[in-house]
């Protein structure tokens, strides 16, 4: 009897432990870039199949991977993007009349995204417009960015001040799943504001200020659980060894239980661990869905595994994700592309070697920089009057390169996908000087 007494008594002490065990599933990307149709070249990506092409990211896959994971998991689940989702592909010269990206991104289930520099390449109002046909044309996942400041005296930034108002973008924002109350807030750090040449009059205030203020606000909501989306980053300094301005917030800022960083596009195979809070990213594009596994007991958070998922051709991605894709893609064919005299999937060029320019590495001897100067030669001295005697290009601007394999419209695109013009043209206008 003592022994049945005794087993009875672990069996309800086991029992009434577990049943204060909470798990928490983060799956979070960051730096996506509208990289809808995956990582190049286009004309070889195939989601709906398996084993069948080389190309990583997509997000009919990314959605696949979202639904497969909700099923597994038990407890709660949330998905999150930490910036930079959009620009960086053809798919972004209609966003401000669609709003096509965010609203995609709900149906595939995302929780929430923060504002990272990018989303700044058209200016405040471009980016307010941008928002406005989102929320226009269906749901779209909760905005955050919790340090910007406005002008008072600037009208430029008031349309997406008035989204503040409207609170359909939020600095903070609190969410209830299984009796957790978890708190969610963005933050955009110092080197991404130098980065968002086009925010003003739109002005960003200090992060750690900030972030002890959002934090001590969350904390009087009675939040279990606090995440900052910081559109920060991290690096290794010469000692091998992480810094950055997301190791700083993890450091200076009691309270935060998660870190989701972006910006740098560094891919974390495992969370830097910064007392006791895990910083956490997955390097750029879409190749990798990261998974943070949380265990919440009477008010602590503990770390129970990280992985990063790979977003490959091993993945048979969501057809009804894929089909709205391959709806859009009409559009912008008709739109964009026709009025060029192209379309979307005809071939352009080929290439059986590797073409780019590494802004980091040997650049000066890239085969890409002199490719596009060339080209930007001959189209001037072919469609203007004036002509000119030499081209040049920055580094900074080209942000792909061409993978062997045949090229699409889209696929060259990527390579300078930036930038707007005062025309209907997307991408950087191009310049003219005399000396």
């Amino acid at each position: 009897m003592k022994i049945s007494f005794s087993l009875f008594l672990f069996v309800v002490f086991y029992m009434s432990v577990a049943a204060q065990d909470q798990k928490i599933t983060i799956l979070h990307t960051n730096d996506l870039h509208s990289r809808l149709t995956g990582y190049a070249p286009e004309s070889s990506y195939t989601p709906l199949t398996v084993n069948d092409d080389g190309t990583v990211g997509g997000f009919a896959r990314i959605s696949s991977i979202i639904n497969t994971e909700k099923e597994k998991n038990n407890g709660t689940t949330l998905i999150l993007d930490g910036g930079n989702f959009l620009m960086g592909t053809i798919f972004q010269s209609l966003e401000v009349q669609t709003g096509f990206q965010l609203q995609l991104m709900k149906k595939m289930g995302y929780d929430a995204v923060c504002l990272g520099n990018h989303e700044f390449d058209y200016g405040p109002d471009m980016l307010a417009g941008i928002v406005n046909s989102s929320v226009r044309g269906g749901s779209v996942p909760a905005i955050l960015m919790g340090n910007a400041e406005f002008s008072e005296k600037d009208e430029k930034d008031d349309q997406l001040e008035n989204l503040f108002s409207e609170k359909i973008i939020s600095r903070m924002l609190i969410l209830e799943r299984n009796g957790l109350k978890i708190g969610l807030f963005s933050l955009l750090g110092k080197v991404a504001d130098e980065n968002a040449a086009f925010a003003s009059p739109v002005t960003f205030s200090k992060q750690i200020p900030v972030a002890r203020k959002i934090v001590k606000e969350l904390k009087s909501e009675k939040c279990d659980l606090i995440i900052c989306l910081s559109h920060s980053g991290v690096v290794k300094n010469s000692q091998g060894l992480w810094e950055g301005e997301d190791v700083e917030l993890a450091k200076k800022v009691k309270g935060i239980n998660v870190i989701i960083s972006g910006h740098t596009h560094t891919r974390l195979t495992e969370p830097i661990m910064i007392e006791g809070v895990p910083v956490v990213q997955t390097g750029e594009y879409g190749q990798f869905v990261g998974k943070l596994v949380l265990t919440y007991n009477k008010g602590i958070v503990s770390v129970d595994n990280y992985s990063l998922i790979p977003v490959d051709d091993m993945v048979s991605g969501d057809t009804a994700i894929h089909r709205l894709i391959e709806e859009q893609k009409k559009v912008i064919e008709l739109r964009v592309l026709d009025p060029l005299g192209m379309d979307y999937t005809k071939p352009v060029a080929e290439t059986d070697f590797l073409i780019e320019c590494n802004e980091y590495g040997d650049f000066k001897g890239s085969n890409l920089g002199p490719m596009v100067a060339d080209a930007i030669h001959k189209y001037v001295n072919k469609h203007n009057s004036k002509g000119t005697d030499v081209s040049m290009v920055a580094v900074g601007v080209i942000r792909d390169r061409i993978v062997p394999g045949i090229q699409s419209a889209p696929d060259i695109f990527r390579i300078m996908s930036m930038g707007t013009g005062k025309d209907s043209v997307p991408g950087y206008p191009l310049s003219r000087g005399e000396v």
